[in-house]
């Protein structure tokens, strides 16, 4: 009996587990508000026929008086730029196993400075971006892989080259379209770049803060799965 026992528990387990690993990574973008799962939690599925397909394009620009602003450990504003955009490709339509992922094809970054000096800031590789569904909300996470961007600054010694990258880096969150006109909005939050080469004036690491609002597609939810 015991035994009994302690395979149902280890069944149950392992179902548990199963269940976990399945919805960790589970998330589909949406054209229409989802509807409830069961149990009813908020945001679970997409309607059918309504689940961005691969290719589909996200467009964000920089939010009406909002600037991009990368800081240095400690908080020091390391370079502030006026307008950046943000363009990225699905490359899947994710599932109920699938994480949606997307090839960035342009991030851009202008009207930059660094205190009063100049800074042209040079997104030499986009990169990816994978959304993750955040549980009973119409949103998700953001994670940046393999964005590359230069900074040249002029300073009081000479031109000032730096590169910093993204892995696996937690960007922040897409907010799905429940604001007005079904608004959505993707916003950075200290995403931490790592540095790739320097001379000894770069920062070891500069973190990016922006809002952006999503131009297209309209609307835009994050759910589960279909």
């Amino acid at each position: 009996m015991k035994y009994v026992k302690i395979l149902g528990l280890s069944a149950l387990m392992a179902a548990a587990l199963m269940s976990l690993a399945g919805t960790a990574s589970a998330t589909v973008l949406c054209a229409a508000e989802p509807a409830n799962g069961n149990p009813a939690t908020k945001g679970t599925v997409c309607p059918t026929n309504f689940a961005y397909i691969s290719g589909a394009e996200i467009h964000a620009v920089l939010e009406t008086g909002e600037h991009a602003t990368f800081t240095e450990a400690g908080g020091k504003t390391y370079v502030t730029c006026k307008k950046s955009t943000l363009t990225t490709a699905l490359e899947g339509e994710g599932s109920a196993t699938e994480t949606v992922k997307s090839k960035n094809s342009t991030w851009t970054f202008e009207d930059c400075t660094s205190g009063t000096e100049m800074c042209t800031v040079t997104v030499v590789k986009p990169g990816t971006l994978e959304v993750h569904w955040t549980t009973d909300s119409f949103h998700g996470t953001l994670t940046s892989s393999g964005t590359e961007i230069t900074f040249e600054c002029e300073s009081i010694f000479g031109d000032i080259h730096c590169i910093y990258t993204t892995s696996s880096t937690d960007l922040g969150t897409l907010t799905g379209g429940v604001m007005t006109e079904n608004r959505a909005t993707i916003d950075v939050a200290s995403a931490n770049f790592g540095i790739v080469t320097t001379n000894e004036l770069c920062p070891k690491e500069v973190k990016l803060d922006a809002k952006y609002e999503v131009t297209s597609p309209k609307p835009l939810y994050v759910a589960a799965h279909t």
